[in-house]
Parts: C-alpha cells; structure tokens; sequence
C-alpha cells in the first residue's frame, strides 16, 4: 500500500515537471524564433551641424530606403536648443516616389524631447517596406523661433540613397538617424556579431554560445524543480 501511495503522490509532481519543462522550451523558440523585436536596419552618422528651426511652414526631414519588411520605427537625433520648448513636434512617414502619400503619422510634444540625443517616432508596422523608398517630415505648425526644436545632421552626403529635405526640398547633406524594423531575433545573429574580430565575430560562434547557454539554462531548471519536488516530497512524508 506505502509503494502505491508512493506512486500517486510521485505521478503528479513529475507531471509538474516535465509541464514546466514544455513550457520553457516554448518560451524560449517563442522568444527567438517568432517573437519580433525593433531591430536596427540603417544607421546613419555622425553629426556636423543643426538643421533649421522647426516651425510653422518650415519643416525638415529626410528621404530613404528600407532595408527589411515591417518598417515600425525611426529615431531622429533632435536639439533642443537646451531650453523647455513645449509645442507639439508631428512626425510624417511618406511613401516616396511615385505615390507621394502619407502612411504613418504621429505627435510629440517638444518637452519631452532629449538634446542632442536620439529620440524615437515609433508607428504601426508597413508591411512589404523591403526596398521600398521612404521621407519622413517633421514640422511644428504652432512653434515659433523662441519656442522651437531643430534636428541634427551631417553637412556631407554621407547616405547614398537619400537626402535631407529642408522645407520639402532635397538638399545637400543627411539627416542623423536610424531605421528599425520588426523582425525576430534569429534574424539578427549575423548584424550583431559583424563587427567584433575575430572569433567573437563569426555566426556560429553566437550560435553555439546561445546553445551552450540554453542548454545550462535547461539544467539549472530541471535541477531547481527536482530540489522542488524532493522538498515537497519530504513534506508529506
């Protein structure tokens, strides 16, 4: 009779178990493999100089092209001036070229922007954005000279495929920015590890550390609920 008991009170504990051991293995192939993440496409710097003043008609912005599907966000190097400006900042994205039309478009208010930092216009993701090519606009309607924000860029050409748009008209030089796009993890191994030397530098030397640490993960947990199911199998007795 003990040995059965023994039996029924074992069975739900491992079932406990191998449940949580199921579910962290999900978690983790949800996490890398199907979970998307703002993941950085274009990154384009240094800064030389402040652009124009933002506000009423004058506006600034930048044309480019989209390097990765689901196109979800673009941070824009701002100055503030170093004062507390408190007007509404409206971030426009464009389909550039042949449509000319407004896809996203979203407001900040100038307090909250940082100096000399970037800061992000986050908006829903565009759908098939691959190789497509982009403008976006920043102006300030309500802001006047006093009260006013500008953006950073480089006086040089150094994005091929765009240019600044100082009052919707392309000029020389580049705004300072960053794209990003939704994408999983796992499609990020190579950009990540692009720029460290030698070994740290190759794909499947991530991999294999990303294995490695998974697989010690799998243990310490399968470690940790064994020590559970012990202590609560001492409690019973």
């Amino acid at each position: 009779m003990k040995t059965t008991d023994s039996k029924r009170q074992r069975e739900p504990l491992v079932l406990v178990k191998y449940s949580v051991l199921f579910l962290f293995i999900l978690l983790q192939i949800y996490l890398i493999f199907l979970k998307k993440h703002d993941t950085l496409d274009l990154d384009v710097y240094p800064n030389t100089t402040p652009t124009q003043l933002i506000y009423g008609r004058l506006t600034v912005g930048q044309t480019f092209f989209a390097r990765s599907d689901n196109l979800c966000r673009v941070d824009i190097m701002m100055g503030t001036l170093d004062r507390q400006n408190d007007r509404d900042l409206v971030f426009e994205l464009w389909e550039f070229g042949q449509t000319n039309e407004i896809l996203r478009s979203t407001t900040v208010n100038t307090s909250r922007l940082l100096n000399n930092l970037y800061n992000s216009f986050t908006f829903k993701p565009v759908r098939k954005s691959k190789n497509r090519e982009f403008a976006f606009i920043l102006s300030s309607p309500t802001s006047w000279p006093e009260n006013s924000v500008c953006a950073w860029m480089n006086h040089r050409n150094i994005y091929k495929r765009g240019s600044v748009l100082l009052n919707d008209a392309a000029g020389r030089g580049d705004l300072v920015f960053r794209v990003y796009s939704k994408r999983p993890i796992s499609t990020e191994l190579h950009r990540i590890v692009r720029n460290y030397p030698g070994i740290f530098g190759k794909t499947w030397f991530l991999i294999l550390s990303i294995l490695l640490f998974e697989g010690a993960s799998f243990l310490m947990l399968i470690k940790l609920l064994d020590l559970l199911i012990s202590s609560v199998r001492g409690n019973r007795i």
